[in-house]
Protein backbone atom coordinates (compact mmCIF):
# COMPACT_ATOMS: atom_id res chain seq x y z
CA UNK A 1 0.00 0.00 0.00
CA UNK A 2 1.53 3.23 -1.08
CA UNK A 3 -0.05 6.44 0.87
CA UNK A 4 2.31 8.83 -1.14
CA UNK A 5 -0.63 10.04 -3.62
CA UNK A 6 -2.89 10.56 -0.94
CA UNK A 7 -0.60 12.54 1.38
CA UNK A 8 0.16 14.41 -1.50
CA UNK A 9 -3.15 15.23 -2.51
CA UNK A 10 -5.07 15.57 1.06
CA UNK A 11 -6.50 11.80 1.31
CA UNK A 12 -4.74 11.41 4.36
CA UNK A 13 -5.12 13.36 7.22
CA UNK A 14 -2.63 14.55 9.06
CA UNK A 15 -2.48 13.01 12.46
CA UNK A 16 -2.64 16.69 14.15
CA UNK A 17 -5.86 17.42 12.13
CA UNK A 18 -7.15 14.12 12.94
CA UNK A 19 -6.80 14.04 16.51
CA UNK A 20 -8.11 17.39 16.95
CA UNK A 21 -11.34 16.07 14.49
CA UNK A 22 -11.69 13.21 16.56
CA UNK A 23 -11.25 14.75 20.13
CA UNK A 24 -13.95 17.31 18.97
CA UNK A 25 -16.14 14.32 17.44
CA UNK A 26 -15.72 12.62 20.78
CA UNK A 27 -16.63 16.21 22.80
CA UNK A 28 -19.67 16.43 20.90
CA UNK A 29 -20.69 12.94 21.02
CA UNK A 30 -20.48 13.28 24.71
CA UNK A 31 -22.75 16.24 24.79
CA UNK A 32 -25.35 14.99 22.54
CA UNK A 33 -25.26 11.93 24.99
CA UNK A 34 -25.23 13.84 27.74
CA UNK A 35 -28.16 16.33 26.43
CA UNK A 36 -30.39 13.06 25.04
CA UNK A 37 -30.75 12.33 28.61
CA UNK A 38 -31.13 15.29 30.15
CA UNK A 39 -34.70 17.06 31.65
CA UNK A 40 -34.39 19.89 29.38
CA UNK A 41 -34.55 17.84 26.08
CA UNK A 42 -37.80 15.48 28.03
CA UNK A 43 -39.08 18.86 28.38
CA UNK A 44 -38.71 19.83 24.88
CA UNK A 45 -39.68 16.20 23.69
CA UNK A 46 -42.79 16.49 25.41
CA UNK A 47 -43.89 19.99 24.61
CA UNK A 48 -43.06 19.59 20.75
CA UNK A 49 -45.46 16.75 20.68
CA UNK A 50 -48.02 18.76 22.28
CA UNK A 51 -47.67 22.12 20.10
CA UNK A 52 -46.74 19.82 16.91
CA UNK A 53 -50.22 18.05 17.53
CA UNK A 54 -53.31 18.03 15.51
CA UNK A 55 -55.64 19.26 18.24
CA UNK A 56 -52.91 21.89 19.62
CA UNK A 57 -52.95 23.87 15.63
CA UNK A 58 -56.75 23.62 15.62
CA UNK A 59 -57.68 25.19 19.02
CA UNK A 60 -54.84 27.90 17.74
CA UNK A 61 -55.93 28.58 14.51
CA UNK A 62 -59.49 28.75 16.26
CA UNK A 63 -58.58 31.21 19.38
CA UNK A 64 -56.52 33.14 16.75
CA UNK A 65 -59.25 33.22 13.94
CA UNK A 66 -62.60 33.15 15.42
CA UNK A 67 -64.19 36.55 15.79
CA UNK A 68 -66.66 37.23 17.96
CA UNK A 69 -70.02 37.84 16.04
CA UNK A 70 -69.30 33.83 15.06
CA UNK A 71 -69.72 32.69 18.75
CA UNK A 72 -72.83 31.81 20.45
CA UNK A 73 -72.33 34.19 23.51
CA UNK A 74 -72.32 36.84 20.48
CA UNK A 75 -75.29 35.60 19.46
CA UNK A 76 -77.33 34.97 22.74
CA UNK A 77 -76.44 38.40 23.73
CA UNK A 78 -77.26 40.31 20.76
CA UNK A 79 -80.97 38.70 21.00
CA UNK A 80 -80.97 39.42 24.72
CA UNK A 81 -80.23 43.31 23.83
CA UNK A 82 -82.90 43.26 21.27
CA UNK A 83 -85.30 41.41 23.44
CA UNK A 84 -84.02 44.24 26.41
CA UNK A 85 -84.51 47.25 24.04
CA UNK A 86 -87.83 46.09 22.58
CA UNK A 87 -90.07 48.73 23.45
CA UNK A 88 -93.13 46.36 23.01
CA UNK A 89 -91.55 43.93 25.90
CA UNK A 90 -90.51 47.27 27.73
CA UNK A 91 -94.37 48.09 27.76
CA UNK A 92 -95.34 44.32 28.51
CA UNK A 93 -92.99 44.32 31.41
CA UNK A 94 -94.69 47.53 32.75
CA UNK A 95 -97.90 46.64 32.33
CA UNK A 96 -97.44 43.40 34.01
CA UNK A 97 -96.45 45.28 37.06
CA UNK A 98 -99.04 48.27 36.29
CA UNK A 99 -102.11 48.90 39.42
CA UNK A 100 -104.64 49.07 36.34
CA UNK A 101 -104.09 45.35 35.16
CA UNK A 102 -103.96 43.86 39.00
CA UNK A 103 -107.22 45.68 38.99
CA UNK A 104 -108.61 44.47 35.53
CA UNK A 105 -107.95 41.52 36.35
CA UNK A 106 -109.25 41.22 39.54
CA UNK A 107 -112.66 42.62 37.99
CA UNK A 108 -112.21 39.84 35.03
CA UNK A 109 -111.79 37.05 38.12
CA UNK A 110 -115.90 38.49 39.10
CA UNK A 111 -119.69 38.06 37.75
CA UNK A 112 -119.63 41.46 36.84
CA UNK A 113 -117.22 40.74 33.74
CA UNK A 114 -119.82 39.13 31.96
CA UNK A 115 -121.71 43.11 31.87
CA UNK A 116 -119.01 44.10 29.62
CA UNK A 117 -120.80 42.61 26.53
CA UNK A 118 -123.78 45.01 27.41
CA UNK A 119 -123.21 48.15 25.80
CA UNK A 120 -126.34 49.97 27.68
CA UNK A 121 -124.82 48.57 30.55
CA UNK A 122 -121.93 50.01 30.42
CA UNK A 123 -122.98 53.23 29.34
CA UNK A 124 -124.78 53.92 32.60
CA UNK A 125 -122.41 52.55 34.92
CA UNK A 126 -118.68 54.19 34.93
CA UNK A 127 -116.75 51.07 36.39
CA UNK A 128 -118.14 48.86 33.95
CA UNK A 129 -116.74 51.68 31.09
CA UNK A 130 -113.76 51.88 33.08
CA UNK A 131 -112.79 48.47 32.49
CA UNK A 132 -113.70 48.11 28.53
CA UNK A 133 -111.81 50.80 28.12
CA UNK A 134 -109.01 49.09 29.48
CA UNK A 135 -109.47 46.07 27.95
CA UNK A 136 -109.76 47.54 24.36
CA UNK A 137 -106.52 49.78 25.07
CA UNK A 138 -103.33 49.03 23.37
CA UNK A 139 -101.19 48.40 26.38
CA UNK A 140 -103.51 45.65 27.58
CA UNK A 141 -103.70 44.23 24.39
CA UNK A 142 -100.05 44.49 24.10
CA UNK A 143 -99.78 42.64 27.71
CA UNK A 144 -101.93 39.91 25.90
CA UNK A 145 -99.79 39.32 23.00
CA UNK A 146 -96.52 38.66 25.20
CA UNK A 147 -98.24 37.03 28.53
CA UNK A 148 -97.15 33.09 28.43
CA UNK A 149 -95.35 33.93 25.03
CA UNK A 150 -91.96 32.26 23.55
CA UNK A 151 -90.78 35.79 23.40
CA UNK A 152 -91.08 36.10 27.36
CA UNK A 153 -90.25 32.58 28.13
CA UNK A 154 -86.91 32.71 25.81
CA UNK A 155 -86.21 36.64 27.24
CA UNK A 156 -86.60 35.26 30.60
CA UNK A 157 -83.53 32.17 29.99
CA UNK A 158 -81.44 34.61 28.76
CA UNK A 159 -81.56 37.18 31.01
CA UNK A 160 -80.80 34.58 33.21
CA UNK A 161 -77.98 33.24 31.45
CA UNK A 162 -76.41 36.75 30.41
CA UNK A 163 -76.33 37.12 34.04
CA UNK A 164 -74.07 34.23 35.21
CA UNK A 165 -70.24 35.04 36.04
CA UNK A 166 -69.54 31.89 33.82
CA UNK A 167 -71.04 33.98 30.52
CA UNK A 168 -69.63 37.20 31.10
CA UNK A 169 -66.38 35.76 31.12
CA UNK A 170 -66.61 33.85 28.26
CA UNK A 171 -67.72 37.09 26.25
CA UNK A 172 -65.42 38.80 27.86
CA UNK A 173 -62.87 35.95 26.60
CA UNK A 174 -64.38 36.00 22.80
CA UNK A 175 -64.20 39.82 22.81
CA UNK A 176 -60.99 40.22 23.80
CA UNK A 177 -58.75 39.84 19.85
CA UNK A 178 -55.23 39.00 22.40
CA UNK A 179 -57.15 36.23 24.07
CA UNK A 180 -54.58 33.44 22.54
CA UNK A 181 -51.90 35.41 24.40
CA UNK A 182 -53.68 34.57 27.56
CA UNK A 183 -53.80 30.83 27.17
CA UNK A 184 -51.63 28.05 28.79
CA UNK A 185 -51.13 26.55 25.65
CA UNK A 186 -49.24 30.03 23.91
CA UNK A 187 -46.98 29.92 27.28
CA UNK A 188 -46.60 26.15 26.43
CA UNK A 189 -45.51 27.19 22.51
CA UNK A 190 -43.22 30.18 23.82
CA UNK A 191 -41.44 27.89 26.21
CA UNK A 192 -40.99 25.37 23.52
CA UNK A 193 -39.45 28.00 21.38
CA UNK A 194 -37.56 29.37 24.02
CA UNK A 195 -36.12 25.91 24.50
CA UNK A 196 -35.68 25.86 20.62
CA UNK A 197 -33.01 28.45 20.78
CA UNK A 198 -31.13 27.23 23.60
CA UNK A 199 -27.54 26.04 22.69
CA UNK A 200 -27.90 22.45 23.65
CA UNK A 201 -31.60 22.16 21.71
CA UNK A 202 -30.25 23.67 18.80
CA UNK A 203 -27.22 21.62 19.00
CA UNK A 204 -29.05 18.46 19.48
CA UNK A 205 -31.61 19.11 16.55
CA UNK A 206 -29.06 20.13 14.41
CA UNK A 207 -26.42 17.27 14.66
CA UNK A 208 -26.98 14.06 12.93
CA UNK A 209 -26.44 10.85 15.46
CA UNK A 210 -25.44 9.14 12.43
CA UNK A 211 -22.26 11.03 12.53
CA UNK A 212 -21.60 9.16 15.89
CA UNK A 213 -22.23 5.63 14.41
CA UNK A 214 -18.09 4.56 14.70
CA UNK A 215 -17.99 6.21 18.16
CA UNK A 216 -20.98 4.33 19.39
CA UNK A 217 -20.07 1.01 17.76
CA UNK A 218 -17.15 1.33 20.68
CA UNK A 219 -16.07 0.92 24.33
CA UNK A 220 -12.91 2.27 25.48
CA UNK A 221 -11.62 -1.22 27.27
CA UNK A 222 -7.70 0.59 28.20
CA UNK A 223 -6.25 3.18 27.28
CA UNK A 224 -3.12 4.95 28.39
CA UNK A 225 -2.04 8.53 28.10
CA UNK A 226 1.42 8.21 29.92
CA UNK A 227 0.71 11.34 31.84
CA UNK A 228 3.20 10.58 34.43
CA UNK A 229 6.97 10.10 34.61
CA UNK A 230 6.99 6.91 34.93
CA UNK A 231 5.40 3.71 33.21
CA UNK A 232 2.53 2.63 34.73
CA UNK A 233 3.22 -0.41 36.97
CA UNK A 234 -0.54 -1.70 37.12
CA UNK A 235 -0.54 -1.54 33.18
CA UNK A 236 2.74 -3.00 32.04
CA UNK A 237 5.55 -4.77 33.10
CA UNK A 238 8.69 -5.28 31.08
CA UNK A 239 9.82 -8.15 29.30
CA UNK A 240 7.78 -10.83 27.77
CA UNK A 241 4.59 -12.27 29.52
CA UNK A 242 4.09 -15.45 31.17
CA UNK A 243 2.17 -16.27 34.04
CA UNK A 244 4.68 -18.54 35.52
CA UNK A 245 6.18 -16.30 38.05
CA UNK A 246 9.40 -18.58 38.34
CA UNK A 247 9.87 -18.19 34.43
CA UNK A 248 12.24 -15.53 33.15
CA UNK A 249 10.53 -12.72 31.14
CA UNK A 250 13.16 -9.72 30.29
CA UNK A 251 15.59 -11.74 28.21
CA UNK A 252 16.57 -11.21 24.03
CA UNK A 253 17.33 -13.42 21.66
CA UNK A 254 20.55 -14.87 20.38
CA UNK A 255 19.76 -13.41 17.02
CA UNK A 256 19.15 -9.97 18.04
CA UNK A 257 22.05 -7.77 18.77
CA UNK A 258 20.51 -5.69 21.67
CA UNK A 259 19.69 -6.39 25.49
CA UNK A 260 16.49 -5.99 26.81
CA UNK A 261 16.84 -4.49 30.31
CA UNK A 262 14.29 -4.42 33.19
CA UNK A 263 13.22 -0.74 32.57
CA UNK A 264 16.38 0.78 32.07
CA UNK A 265 15.42 1.60 28.38
CA UNK A 266 11.58 2.64 29.51
CA UNK A 267 11.53 6.29 29.42
CA UNK A 268 7.97 8.22 30.33
CA UNK A 269 8.08 11.89 30.20
CA UNK A 270 6.65 14.74 28.36
CA UNK A 271 3.30 13.05 28.15
CA UNK A 272 5.32 10.65 25.94
CA UNK A 273 6.73 6.55 26.24
CA UNK A 274 9.83 6.46 24.56
CA UNK A 275 11.33 2.85 24.18
CA UNK A 276 15.25 4.01 23.97
CA UNK A 277 17.92 2.13 22.09
CA UNK A 278 21.45 2.46 23.14
CA UNK A 279 24.86 2.11 21.82
CA UNK A 280 26.15 0.20 24.91
CA UNK A 281 27.61 -3.18 25.95
CA UNK A 282 25.98 -5.04 28.77
CA UNK A 283 25.57 -8.96 29.27
CA UNK A 284 22.46 -10.60 29.57
CA UNK A 285 20.11 -13.49 29.21
CA UNK A 286 19.56 -14.56 25.35
CA UNK A 287 17.36 -17.31 24.21
CA UNK A 288 18.82 -19.98 22.04
CA UNK A 289 16.56 -22.32 20.55
CA UNK A 290 19.07 -25.24 20.93
CA UNK A 291 20.55 -24.54 24.23
CA UNK A 292 18.05 -22.62 26.02
CA UNK A 293 18.57 -19.57 27.81
CA UNK A 294 22.81 -18.26 27.41
CA UNK A 295 24.78 -15.45 28.39
CA UNK A 296 25.50 -13.16 25.79
CA UNK A 297 27.59 -9.82 25.47
CA UNK A 298 25.13 -7.37 23.43
CA UNK A 299 26.56 -3.95 22.04
CA UNK A 300 23.38 -1.99 22.51
CA UNK A 301 20.47 -2.16 25.16
CA UNK A 302 17.06 -1.79 24.45
CA UNK A 303 13.54 -2.52 26.20
CA UNK A 304 10.04 -4.69 25.88
CA UNK A 305 7.04 -4.17 27.24
CA UNK A 306 3.65 -5.99 27.45
CA UNK A 307 0.21 -5.20 29.34
CA UNK A 308 -0.76 -9.25 29.49
CA UNK A 309 -0.85 -9.30 33.41
CA UNK A 310 -2.95 -5.94 33.31
CA UNK A 311 -5.04 -6.93 30.09
CA UNK A 312 -6.16 -9.02 27.56
CA UNK A 313 -8.91 -9.12 25.16
CA UNK A 314 -10.47 -10.82 22.29
CA UNK A 315 -11.30 -9.04 19.33
CA UNK A 316 -11.55 -5.65 19.06
CA UNK A 317 -10.06 -1.86 17.78
CA UNK A 318 -6.81 -1.13 19.13
CA UNK A 319 -5.16 2.19 17.86
CA UNK A 320 -1.37 3.60 18.98
CA UNK A 321 -0.01 6.93 17.80
CA UNK A 322 3.66 6.71 17.60
CA UNK A 323 6.94 7.52 15.44
CA UNK A 324 10.34 6.33 15.63
CA UNK A 325 13.62 8.90 16.29
CA UNK A 326 17.30 8.17 15.66
CA UNK A 327 18.89 5.52 14.10
CA UNK A 328 16.99 4.00 10.81
CA UNK A 329 18.60 0.37 11.72
CA UNK A 330 16.33 -0.55 13.98
CA UNK A 331 13.73 -2.63 14.23
CA UNK A 332 10.60 -1.18 16.57
CA UNK A 333 6.97 -3.02 16.71
CA UNK A 334 3.84 -2.45 18.24
CA UNK A 335 2.15 -6.13 18.48
CA UNK A 336 -0.56 -8.21 19.61
CA UNK A 337 0.69 -11.21 21.36
CA UNK A 338 -0.50 -14.30 23.77
CA UNK A 339 1.80 -16.50 26.09
CA UNK A 340 2.49 -18.63 23.22
CA UNK A 341 4.89 -17.58 20.19
CA UNK A 342 1.92 -17.91 18.31
CA UNK A 343 -0.35 -15.93 16.97
CA UNK A 344 1.67 -12.41 16.77
CA UNK A 345 0.04 -9.73 14.84
CA UNK A 346 1.72 -6.74 14.19
CA UNK A 347 -0.19 -3.43 14.42
CA UNK A 348 2.76 -1.46 13.44
CA UNK A 349 6.13 -3.03 12.48
CA UNK A 350 9.41 -1.23 11.33
CA UNK A 351 12.02 -3.16 10.14
CA UNK A 352 14.41 -0.65 8.96
CA UNK A 353 13.23 0.19 6.15
CA UNK A 354 9.90 -0.20 5.73
CA UNK A 355 6.70 0.18 7.75
CA UNK A 356 4.91 -3.32 7.18
CA UNK A 357 1.67 -4.55 9.06
CA UNK A 358 1.53 -8.67 9.38
CA UNK A 359 0.00 -11.69 10.82
CA UNK A 360 1.73 -14.26 11.62
CA UNK A 361 -0.64 -17.90 12.64
CA UNK A 362 0.33 -21.56 13.21
CA UNK A 363 -1.02 -24.01 10.48
CA UNK A 364 -0.28 -27.10 10.65
CA UNK A 365 3.21 -27.44 11.33
CA UNK A 366 4.18 -24.17 9.38
CA UNK A 367 3.47 -20.80 10.36
CA UNK A 368 0.99 -18.40 8.21
CA UNK A 369 2.33 -14.92 7.52
CA UNK A 370 0.61 -12.37 5.36
CA UNK A 371 1.59 -9.00 5.46
CA UNK A 372 1.65 -5.65 3.64
CA UNK A 373 4.25 -3.39 3.09
CA UNK A 374 2.76 0.33 3.88
CA UNK A 375 5.01 3.03 1.54
CA UNK A 376 4.75 6.75 0.95
CA UNK A 377 4.69 7.78 4.63
CA UNK A 378 7.59 8.69 6.84
CA UNK A 379 7.98 6.50 10.41
CA UNK A 380 9.60 9.66 11.56
CA UNK A 381 6.16 11.71 11.76
CA UNK A 382 3.15 10.91 14.13
CA UNK A 383 0.50 8.60 12.80
CA UNK A 384 -1.85 6.34 14.09
CA UNK A 385 -2.10 3.17 13.60
CA UNK A 386 -4.95 0.67 13.88
CA UNK A 387 -6.10 -2.91 13.63
CA UNK A 388 -9.73 -3.45 13.67
CA UNK A 389 -10.27 -7.59 14.94
CA UNK A 390 -13.14 -9.41 14.41
CA UNK A 391 -13.71 -12.72 14.57
CA UNK A 392 -13.60 -12.96 10.55
CA UNK A 393 -11.04 -10.53 9.79
CA UNK A 394 -7.79 -8.36 10.64
CA UNK A 395 -8.38 -4.96 9.27
CA UNK A 396 -5.44 -2.37 9.36
CA UNK A 397 -5.68 1.65 9.08
CA UNK A 398 -3.34 4.19 9.40
CA UNK A 399 -4.75 7.87 10.06
CA UNK A 400 -8.64 6.15 9.11
CA UNK A 401 -7.11 5.22 5.82
CA UNK A 402 -7.00 1.84 5.42
CA UNK A 403 -3.78 -0.11 4.16
CA UNK A 404 -4.42 -3.72 4.39
CA UNK A 405 -7.17 -6.36 5.44
CA UNK A 406 -6.68 -10.09 5.84
CA UNK A 407 -9.61 -12.71 6.26
CA UNK A 408 -6.23 -15.46 7.14
CA UNK A 409 -5.44 -17.36 10.05
CA UNK A 410 -7.73 -14.60 12.08
CA UNK A 411 -6.84 -14.86 16.19
CA UNK A 412 -9.54 -17.05 18.04
CA UNK A 413 -8.13 -15.98 21.61
CA UNK A 414 -7.55 -13.18 24.06
CA UNK A 415 -4.41 -11.47 23.35
CA UNK A 416 -2.46 -8.50 24.75
CA UNK A 417 -0.38 -5.36 23.63
CA UNK A 418 3.17 -5.31 23.49
CA UNK A 419 5.99 -2.99 22.28
CA UNK A 420 9.50 -3.47 21.90
CA UNK A 421 12.49 -2.30 19.39
CA UNK A 422 15.64 -4.37 18.38
CA UNK A 423 18.24 -4.67 16.04
CA UNK A 424 18.48 -8.06 14.18
CA UNK A 425 21.04 -9.81 12.48
CA UNK A 426 21.19 -8.07 9.39
CA UNK A 427 20.64 -4.54 11.23
CA UNK A 428 24.15 -2.50 11.89
CA UNK A 429 22.15 -0.65 14.83
CA UNK A 430 22.54 2.36 16.17
CA UNK A 431 20.91 4.95 18.94
CA UNK A 432 17.07 5.95 18.50
CA UNK A 433 13.63 5.49 20.16
CA UNK A 434 10.30 4.59 19.41
CA UNK A 435 7.79 7.11 20.70
CA UNK A 436 4.13 6.68 21.99
CA UNK A 437 1.97 9.26 22.48
CA UNK A 438 -1.08 6.97 23.30
CA UNK A 439 -2.68 3.46 23.18
CA UNK A 440 -6.21 2.68 23.29
CA UNK A 441 -8.27 -0.48 23.05
CA UNK A 442 -11.86 -0.71 22.35
CA UNK A 443 -14.35 -3.47 22.14
CA UNK A 444 -17.49 -3.54 20.69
Amino acid sequence: MNLFWKKTFGGLTPTEKLEKEEVELLLAYKRYCDIETSEQLKEYTQLFHVVKSAAFKEKKKTLQNRKYKDTEEYRDFTKYEKLHNSSKLKLYYQEAESEQLKEFLAFKATADYEKLGKPKLVKQDPLLKKMRDYEKSTSYKNYLRFHNSFVVTEYEKLKILVAKEEFQKSKAWWEDNNRWLKTDEYKQEQRYYELQKTDDISFYESTDPKSFAKIGEWTLTFEDTFEGSALDAKKWQNGYYNRAEKLKKVYSFVNEKQANTDGKNIVVGNKLLKIVTMNEKQESAAWDATKGFISKEFNFTSGIINCGEAFQQKYGLVKIKLRIAGSKDISHACWLGTEGKLPHVNIFHFNGKNIVVNNYAPEGNSVSVVKEVVKGISPNDFYIYSLEWTPKELIWSINNIEVFRSSKSVPQESMFVALNSFISEKQQGGQGSMDVDWIRFYKK
